[in-house]
């Protein structure tokens, strides 16, 4: 009986340390995520209803860069939507890759 009260209260020594790490939040601090990215290319489709812009870099690799409403999309001085995009067209982005995807945040036609 003290074997077995010894070998439990033991097992939960070794167990509970482990069981609590699980438990903790595991969001990385604002020096670990990934830094904001430039990309220059020509966009490939636009799907304003998917708020999704696909640009390929000129070494033919694309990007699904998705359009929030705080991305500014700019034509030389003035502003421009999603839906005023069109295949075929030069564009500089400057965007921020998440775990979910690249979010533009600026989007810079002709250039």
């Amino acid at each position: 009986m003290r074997r077995m009260c010894l070998a439990i209260g033991i097992s939960m020594m070794l167990g509970l340390p482990a069981l609590m790490a699980g438990t903790k939040a595991t969001s990385k601090p604002a020096d670990q995520r990934w830094a904001a990215q430039n990309l220059k290319g020509t966009i490939q489709m636009v799907d304003p209803t998917a708020h999704l812009l696909i640009v390929r870099d000129p070494s033919g690799v694309p990007f699904d860069i998705k359009v929030t409403p705080s991305t500014r999309i700019e034509a030389g001085t003035t502003r421009e939507q999603l839906s005023q995009l069109t295949p075929q067209e030069s564009v500089s982005i400057h965007y921020v890759p998440q775990s979910n995807g690249d979010i533009g945040r600026t989007i810079q036609v002709g250039k």
